[in-house]
């Protein structure tokens, strides 16, 4: 939803506008509705370009890496408050009564009643756009406290003696910090705001409710922060973080921040910079694909493989565990020392760092312990590469101290313990709370938007098969308006959330606590520090998928539903029985995604025209909702996903004429009435009067509707399946099967309906199971597939008809955004 980003040097560098110019086009996936950039230069001017369009299209239009610049600030916008139009693009430029720039990620809810109350004030606020607020806000308090600095300053001043730091900081920055924390005393919202008077030294950063990230490092033009909505953004330029929490505000040049607090009493700090756990390269694009999203659909199968590491006990690692358990204490403290290794300013100091740590008695002796026993050591011996969280830093160690190979595989292994022994003890946890809601009469809710929502309909599929046990899938909406006010305090709620920043979900989570603090709240979330995880769940699991740069999720929704599947098979089965079947899953995500794509292929290149799609899931009506969900995102084509059998309760009427017209079955009766026309039928008469005087160039518009069906290997469903494909081809379907190898569901599909020589079918075979719930896996990323390949083929066919802004791309599709952080 937006995202704004910032950069600081100490000098003007003529780099600066390339610089700009990357960063934004790596938050293309958070907004494409406009673009904007403002510079400022040595001479303390600045200089502000902004226009409707995507960052790729913009920059290059504008010449954004043309500009120089000491400081920027830039923004990617994704509308809500205000038209799409180059004077609600951000960032602003204020100058009512002080100048300033800025630009914001988020919502201010109470946009309307600022503007108002703004204007009164003597601003002239030009837009309709809620950013513009927020900067308003802060010169409006920024120039009171300059008229009369007395008050605030000597507030400021105190809160900074009391911090106990020591640099001097000027006046003018303690004012806008006063004026900050005024603005967001005003605003109703959640977002993240960058601003900067050209004046003061550097700028300033504000996390209210929406991501935001900084860094600091330096490059061939010297020292700098940046500041961004996006992680990867940052990492990109550094792999030192500032650490900057909820609710925290940031003062930044390109040598020195200052972290305080935005509401409540005022704090300063200036945390130790930590090192990022991603590399630059977990979200980059390998050389293989052309696209994101067909990236992250091909990397389920290996994206499995951090779930087993996880989720499961290792029996090669049984040994080495059990000399870790024997010595917990010494060895989480020992962990602990080196994680903290990510705070070391420079390659040097994490050396010098890490030879104290291997040096100690404590790792001696831990190491020693290891090294006694033959099967303890075993797997530290064959280990080639890094697998924990700390794997870019053990990687940077073992660049910098390469005879430590044994010590980092140690240290590697002793994490992926550490991390399991929580996430094991937390899945045992929501067995046990799930057991104690059924056992006192409650309801277990899972609550998610989006694609999570059709994981958490899924979800309920695997536990009420495997399990035995009902969920209540719902969507932050339903949950509020079916459930809110009827919960009791023996009922539980599971959020699931790839972004762990959902509004929705963090609003339901915020009410639930206030309302009813004694219902469990456990999460299952991708991103492990943001707010529902840390701030609003008892405690969550992890989902594993490594970063996700497509805008449509495909990776994290494969293994949110491993994930589910591990919980509900683990509900009544052993250990290695679950470890298999998740085995079993991955080869069959592999040979699908390996097997299954040529008739996939042939599918797409029969669909991504047609201008409205039925999806069918006999029983797997989540997954249907998803594949219709996918086709929606990224083909911007009309698709409904229901229950196969439900289909016939009203939405068959589509069957048989309508009047949802392909662009294909158009340029087909154009083409009747040209040809019409030019023999003198109608001759002179207009579009209207021609058509009906030849009717069969409206027939010639006709044609048999699409349906997808997917079926499990189960008898019931695939009987289910049969009776609809028959009931619906011979009314107009045409008819394409996602389904594992049966004769009679193949005949079903390929039979000619009497009378319509025009029926066309398909059969996309998927790999064997013979298993209802591990098809599941394998039709999911077949149907992902279909869905990108349709993508591509409709882009490239509206490109080559000349077709401008037309929306249709596989990795950042018009209307829809990564994480939805606004109301």
């Amino acid at each position: 939803m937006c995202g704004i980003v910032s950069l600081v040097y100490k000098d003007e560098t003529r780099n600066m506008g390339r610089e700009a110019a990357e960063l934004l086009r790596r938050l293309e996936y958070r907004g494409y509705d406009s673009t904007g950039a403002s510079f400022i230069g040595k001479d303390r001017n600045i200089v502000l370009i902004k226009r409707v369009g995507s960052p790729t299209k913009v920059c290059a239009e504008l010449d954004v890496p043309s500009y120089k610049g000491q400081r920027f600030i830039g923004q990617v916008r994704w509308a809500t408050f205000g038209a799409v139009s180059d004077v609600n693009s951000q960032p602003h430029h204020v100058r009512c009564k002080v100048e300033m720039v800025g630009a914001h990620n988020g919502n201010i809810s109470n946009t309307d009643s600022l503007k108002t109350s703004l204007g009164a004030r003597g601003h002239e606020v030009v837009s309709d756009n809620d950013g513009e607020i927020i900067v308003h806000l802060v010169e409006e308090h920024y120039a009171a406290n300059k008229a009369a600095p007395q008050k605030a300053l000597a507030e400021m001043r105190r809160a900074y003696a009391a911090s106990g730091l020591g640099a001097p900081v000027a006046d003018e920055v303690l004012l806008i910090v006063d004026a900050i924390r005024k603005a967001e005393a005003e605003a109703d919202g959640s977002y993240a705001a960058a601003v900067a008077d050209p004046r003061v030294p550097g700028c300033f950063a504000i996390k209210s409710g929406s991501s935001l990230y900084a860094g600091m490092g330096k490059d061939e033009d010297g020292s700098f922060v940046v500041v961004s909505s996006d992680l990867t953004s940052v990492i990109a330029k550094t792999p030192m973080l500032i650490p900057l929490a909820e609710g925290e505000g940031l003062w930044y040049t390109e040598d020195r921040y200052l972290v305080f607090s935005l509401g409540g009493e005022a704090r300063f700090a200036e945390p130790r910079l930590k090192r990022s756990k991603l590399n630059v390269r977990d979200t980059g694009l390998n050389p293989r694909y052309k696209y994101y999203m067909e990236q992250e659909i091909a990397s389920a199968p290996d994206n499995m493989d951090a779930i087993e590491r996880y989720y499961f006990a290792d029996e090669r690692e049984a040994a080495l565990a059990s000399v870790l358990e024997d010595n917990r204490s010494v060895a989480k403290e020992l962990l602990d020392k080196a994680c903290d290794l990510a705070a070391s300013a420079n390659d040097a100091a994490l050396g010098a760092a890490f030879d104290e740590l291997a040096a100690s008695s404590d790792w001696r002796a831990l190491a020693a312990k290891v090294n006694a026993d033959a099967a303890a050591r075993a797997p530290i011996a064959g280990r080639s590469s890094f697998k924990s969280d700390e794997a870019q830093l053990l990687a940077d160690l073992a660049r910098l101290r390469p005879a430590a190979q044994a010590d980092l595989a140690l240290l590697d292994l002793a994490m992926i313990w550490r991390k399991r022994r929580s996430v094991t003890r937390y899945a045992r946890e929501l067995s046990d709370r799930i057991r104690e809601t059924r056992k006192a009469g409650g309801t277990v809710y899972v609550v998610a938007s989006g694609t999570s929502y059709h994981a958490a309909l899924t979800a309920a599929y695997f536990w009420n098969g495997l399990a035995g046990v009902p969920l209540y899938p719902c969507n932050p909406g339903q949950f509020r308006s079916a459930y809110m006010d009827s919960l009791g305090d023996a009922d539980l709620i599971l959020a699931i959330s790839q972004s762990g920043e959902t509004k929705d979900l963090v609003d339901i989570l915020q009410d639930v606590a206030e309302t009813r603090p004694r219902i469990k709240r456990a999460a299952l979330v991708n991103n492990e520090n943001s707010r529902i995880p840390q701030e609003l769940a008892d405690f969550y699991l992890p989902i594993l998928c490594g970063p996700e740069i497509a805008v449509a999720a495909t990776k994290s929704f494969v293994n949110q539903l491993v994930i589910m599947y591990i919980l509900a098979a683990s509900y009544r089965q052993p250990e290695a029985a679950v470890k298999a079947s998740v085995s079993r899953a991955k080869g069959l995500l592999a040979d699908t995604l390996r097997l299954s794509a040529p008739a996939i292929d042939e599918v797409a290149e029969r669909l991504y025209l047609k201008p409205s799609i039925h999806m069918l899931g006999t029983g797997l009506f989540g997954l249907a909702r998803e594949a219709a969900l996918k086709v929606r995102e990224v083909v911007l084509n009309h698709s409904e996903g229901y229950d196969a059998a439900e289909f016939k309760h009203g939405p068959n009427t589509i069957l048989g004429k309508n009047t949802v017209f392909s662009m294909a079955e158009v340029v087909k009766a154009m083409d009747a009435a040209l040809a019409a026309g030019a023999e003198g039928k109608g001759a002179g008469a207009g579009a209207a009067e021609l058509l009906a005087s030849d009717p069969s160039i409206v027939e010639g518009l006709f044609s048999n509707y699409p349906l997808v069906f997917v079926c499990p290997p189960d008898a019931r469903d695939a009987r289910i399946t049969i009776s609809q494909i028959h009931t619906h081809k011979i009314r107009g379907a045409d008819i394409v099967l996602f389904a594992e190898k049966h004769p009679e569901l193949d005949l079903a599909v390929k039979g000619v309906p009497a009378g319509r020589d025009d029926y066309r079918s398909a059969y996309v075979e998927i790999p064997a199971s013979g298993d209802r719930y591990l098809f599941v896996f394998a039709a999911t990323v077949a149907l992902q597939y279909l869905a990108f390949r349709m993508s591509v083929l409709k882009m490239e066919y509206l490109d080559r008809l000349g077709v401008r802004d037309h929306g249709v791309h596989p990795d950042a599709p018009k209307n829809v955004s990564k994480s939805i952080t606004v109301d």
